[in-house]
């Protein structure tokens, strides 16, 4: 008997099953936003990513990425100076409707990228699948790419583990997944609001 395959079909290693519940999961968000109310995503980036000059740049290619009207927040703008994350964390979190993960490349030049997390990205990822949120992973190649399409490989001792993830091989922009996500992140305006 041959072992189960690790390569991705149609662009995710998500089974089609769960590719599909996940689609719907994200249906249901998107038929359940409020009009009018705003919807807030934090990007996970280490800090060395916004200590490089091109952090605005890639700030704002995942503003573009999003819907138009996504509060987009980050750790300098969302939590002050001397806040403790693991105090913080707990509160914020429930205030958010999506999450974007930039990771560490670990192969680079890789054609299908795989990125690692480290154990505050990952923490922030659970949390946020925990609500059952979209939480998406940034690549400079591939944009916005489900998590649910990845790969996942988790690695390190207990309390500091990290995990990587895997970019499918033959990643579509147009997969049901994302779009999905997307429209689970568009903010929706009253028709008073948009007369």
């Amino acid at each position: 008997m041959n072992p189960p395959s690790t390569q991705p079909s149609s662009g995710s290693y998500a089974s089609r099953t769960r590719r599909a519940e996940y689609v719907q999961a994200m249906k249901a968000l998107a038929a359940d936003r409020r009009p009018d109310t705003p919807v807030r995503v934090y990007v996970s980036v280490p800090p060395t990513v916004m200590a490089r000059e091109t952090w605005p740049t890639r700030l704002e290619a995942i503003r573009t990425a999003l819907p138009a009207g996504v509060e987009l927040l980050y750790y300098a703008t969302a939590f002050p100076a001397d806040a403790d994350w693991d105090q913080a964390w707990p509160a914020f979190s429930p205030t958010l409707d999506g999450l974007v993960l930039i990771g560490k490349r670990t192969k680079p030049g890789s054609m299908s990228p795989t990125l690692q997390l480290g154990p505050v990205a990952r923490k922030e990822l659970r949390t946020i699948v925990a609500r059952r949120r979209p939480v998406l992973l940034h690549t400079y190649e591939f944009g916005l790419v489900p998590i649910v399409d990845c790969r996942p490989h988790r690695r390190g001792s207990e309390g500091r583990e990290r995990l990587k993830l895997r970019v499918p091989d033959g990643w579509d922009s147009d997969s049901a997944t994302l779009q999905a996500a997307l429209e689970a992140l568009r903010p929706v305006e009253s028709e008073r609001s948009g007369e």
